[in-house]
């Protein structure tokens, strides 16, 4: 995908710094359609309209081609431009990025996720920001991959030459020009699509294809719970993985063989995405289990499970797919005992959590608002609301429990945000 011109971007730098970004887009006969959005909803873009400063405001914008514009009506059967305001706006603040991303920024190894101007509780349900309870804002994932014509960056929502892909809600992504315009307030990437706006954990799991772990969160009766949460990561194995040991699985709630202990094993407290993922971290899973960062040959383990699916972005955090139920780990031996269905056979052979809180290490790659570089930045722990033991508003595990189950079995609430002890975050923009 080649929308913008190279040649365009060698202007003079003072003109650069006058065009708002209706001036700058407007000179791109294939970005007509956003130009002629902006202009239809001129309060909603009236800080995209106008010239911004430089400085912490500076902002990237994600523009949707008139190819987008196209496909979105063929997909939705409506035009962008026939919603209403406020649907406008939740699109338009999620196509906001903080911090004025460079080309080099958008093909980091591992991706990159980023914080967006998209706020609004139906869509941004993450870690509280403020003792007020606001969320902090919904983030998009980029990464980019070598194909055989070439670096693609996908902004996730996937691609393939070498591209640049952002991953966004129910884990779409579309393609990302990686030659950046500028305007007053920052720069701006053509793409090839509109990001979809997060929905639900469940909903997103579904999208995903990772139906049977949602349907143990109904079994359980803990499914509204979870959707209810703020600051969740899920961790999923696939559906014959799960189905291994849930279909036969009589007992739902009582005791560490349970049902719906192995779903909050299964549960982080926290935004986690795979740039949290470092290898040798240890985390803590909502019911005190502990697990073990490990990256080898290019793919991440937490435990002895692989991820073969990362970065869903739910409203609430995010959603990764396993390949396997996570084993047991030794924190002594740091050896892991699989947890499949044998040991499900007789639940005295399943290990019971830590009775002390673990600390867990780990830290993330995403860019805060605060930061106007595109630099990455690390918040303190507070920043990102993980400031104590496991507890939770909806009622999730107590961090000293030791039967591996969930205060959330009473409050029929189960991943519900527990937070965990002495976890660093950097806030930031997602790409996978």
């Amino acid at each position: 995908m080649k929308l913008l011109s190279v040649v365009h971007f060698f202007v003079a730098t003072t003109a650069v710094q006058a065009q708002s970004l209706l001036n700058a887009t407007a000179r791109y006969p294939q970005l007509s359609n956003f130009t002629e959005l902006l202009s239809t909803f001129p309060d909603l873009a009236a800080g995209l309209l106008t010239n911004i400063s430089t400085g912490p405001s500076r902002q990237t914008i994600l523009v949707p081609s008139n190819d987008a514009f196209d496909s979105y009506q063929r997909q939705r059967g409506a035009s962008v431009s026939s919603l209403s305001s406020s649907d406008v706006g939740n699109i338009l603040n999620y196509h906001t990025l903080q911090g004025a991303l460079s080309s080099s920024d958008i093909q980091q190894p591992n991706g990159l996720v980023s914080e967006t101007a998209l706020r609004n509780s139906t869509y941004a349900r993450r870690e509280n920001a403020t003792d007020a309870g606001d969320s902090l804002p919904q983030v998009v994932y980029i990464s980019s991959t070598e194909t055989a014509t070439g670096r693609k960056i996908k902004a996730r929502q996937i691609s393939a030459l070498s591209s640049v892909d952002v991953r966004s809600g129910q884990g779409n992504e579309i393609e990302l020009e990686q030659t950046p315009g500028n305007w007053s307030g920052g720069v701006f990437f053509a793409v090839n699509g509109f990001l979809t706006l997060p929905v639900n954990q469940t909903d997103t799991m579904t999208s995903a294809n990772l139906t049977a772990f949602a349907r143990g969160l109904v079994r359980t009766d803990v499914a509204d719970g979870t959707n209810a949460a703020k600051g969740l990561t899920c961790l999923c194995p696939n559906n014959q993985a799960f189905e291994a040991i849930s279909n036969g699985n009589g007992n739902l709630t009582d005791g560490p063989g349970s049902l719906l202990a192995t779903l909050t094993r299964h549960g982080l407290t926290g935004s986690y995405y795979s740039t949290n993922f470092t290898d040798g971290d240890m985390i803590q899973s909502q019911n005190g289990y502990p697990i073990l960062v490990t990256r080898r040959n290019g793919s991440i383990f937490l435990n002895d499970a692989r991820l073969v699916g990362s970065n869903y972005i739910a409203n609430s955090g995010s959603v990764h797919a396993l390949d396997r139920i996570m084993g047991f780990l030794n924190t002594t031996t740091n050896e892991t005992t699989p947890a499949n269905a044998s040991i499900y056979s007789d639940t005295a052979n399943i290990p019971t959590p830590p009775p002390t809180p673990l600390v867990a290490t780990s830290s993330s790659g995403v860019i805060p608002t605060s930061n106007a570089t595109g630099n990455q930045v690390v918040p303190s722990a507070t920043e990102t609301g993980d400031s104590g033991p496991a507890a939770s508003e909806t009622g999730a595990a107590e961090s000293g429990s030791t039967d591996g189950t969930s205060a959330a079995s009473s409050s029929r609430g189960l991943l519900t945000g527990v937070v965990v002890v002495g976890t660093t975050f950097m806030i930031g923009i997602l790409a996978l």
